[in-house]
């Protein structure tokens, strides 16, 4: 059974001869200091990290690392045409400020800044900032927007092709995001919530028209790749926090879950790829719900939350969904145990969601910068041996 045959057994829910192992594709990247640190003890070069030039940004890890580690999926970026130029409304002005902190505002109105010495970059200034008017929502989000041919097509089918030969997985990166895409940039999360109660009409209308334009975004990606990857990072929304669902299951079922629907239904009609669902915390929930609407596996899994012990996603729902995630948490235990521990609790994960296939194995979520390499270690060799079968 070679990498590609084990991970579509997992899909199948069989069980295949040891665990899928994934690092890199998703909510699976690493800090840049943790990489090179993962680089020296493999004794490998930490090539990825001249993509990161800033403490803590998180990068793909380079092919030695992924074998090294066992990985069974091979991550496929769909590049843009050499001719294509970038739609004038996605290039905003760059500024750096006095105090060394870098500032970028978007013709929208958004403003987002990176705080000198750190990677991340926060939104300081949303799109709209006065009232929720349909006036507003045509300005930031114009009305049917007309798809691009941007993707290059011969080039992302070669580099499939590549990884297929080699025996692994493929999985490409499309993710449509309508609650967290209107909630960070075009309005932040308070302000959604409270539109969501008073203005639900105007805010499902700026939802629609991010789907409209994403889906726009995603005909090129789905015409260069929907007939040859394997799976797709295709749909996301955080609609959970660490300990509930941000909005009740109710107002997701009436507001997000018809919108969730339609991507899915975009999606499988241009592909046979099976489909990853993004979405943090405690989103237990919802999860009966993305099943009924066609979602494949759930991503990052994080059995840490409320209600996300893995005993019970398994117990309630392991027949009909996949769990791509969950091995080991990155929550005091990958961040701050020790390797026993560390193999303990992979040992548990492993035993609770592999019966039957339905699991690939990766941490929850990007490794931190407060992660040591030497845990990452002990987490992949204890997952290679203690997920095969006995």
């Amino acid at each position: 059974m070679n990498a590609r045959d084990r991970v579509l057994a997992a899909f199948a829910h069989t069980e295949p001869d040891r665990v899928p192992i994934d690092i890199g594709t998703m909510d699976t990247f690493i800090a840049r200091e943790v990489y090179e640190g993962l680089a020296d003890l493999l004794g490998t070069e930490p090539s990825a990290a001249k993509h990161a030039p800033h403490p803590g940004t998180f990068v793909t890890p380079d092919e030695q690392t992924l074998q090294a580690l066992g990985a069974d999926v091979r991550l496929v970026d769909v590049p843009a045409k050499a001719s294509e130029t970038p739609n004038p409304r996605d290039v905003p002005k760059e500024e750096l400020l006095p105090d060394g902190t870098t500032q970028w505002t978007y013709p929208d109105g958004r403003v987002c800044c990176r705080v000198a010495g750190e990677w991340d970059v926060q939104l300081y200034q949303p799109a709209i900032r006065g009232d929720l008017t349909l006036a507003e929502i045509d300005r930031v989000l114009p009305r049917a927007p007309r798809p691009t041919d941007w993707a290059d097509a011969a080039a992302a089918r070669a580099a499939i092709a590549r990884q297929r030969a080699a025996g692994y997985a493929v999985q490409c990166n499309r993710i449509i995001m309508p609650f967290t895409f209107t909630g960070f940039g075009i309005l932040d999360f308070t302000r959604w919530c409270l539109e969501l109660a008073s203005a639900p009409d105007l805010l499902c209308d700026l939802m629609d028209r991010s789907m409209e334009h994403c889906m726009a975004g995603a005909e090129s990606f789905y015409t260069a790749v929907g007939a040859h990857m394997d799976m797709v990072y295709g749909l996301g929304d955080d609609v959970a926090s660490h300990t509930a669902m941000w909005m009740s299951p109710a107002d997701y079922r009436r507001y997000i879950k018809p919108r969730h629907a339609e991507i899915i239904r975009f999606i499988k009609q241009r592909t046979q790829a099976k489909i990853i669902f993004h979405c943090c915390g405690a989103c237990r929930p919802i999860i009966p719900d993305l099943i009924e609407i066609g979602v494949d596996a759930l991503n990052p899994v994080q059995i840490t939350a409320g209600g996300m012990a893995p005993e019970r996603l398994k117990r309630e729902f392991g027949r009909d969904i996949a769990f791509w995630g969950g091995g080991v948490s990155t929550q005091g235990v990958l961040d701050a145990a020790g390797p026993a521990a560390i193999r303990d609790e992979v040992r548990r994960n492993v035993e609770t969601f592999a019966p039957g296939g339905g699991f690939v194995f990766t941490q929850v979520h990007n490794i931190q910068a407060d992660v040591p390499p030497e845990n990452i270690v002990a987490a992949f060799d204890a997952a290679r041996e203690l997920g095969g079968r006995s």
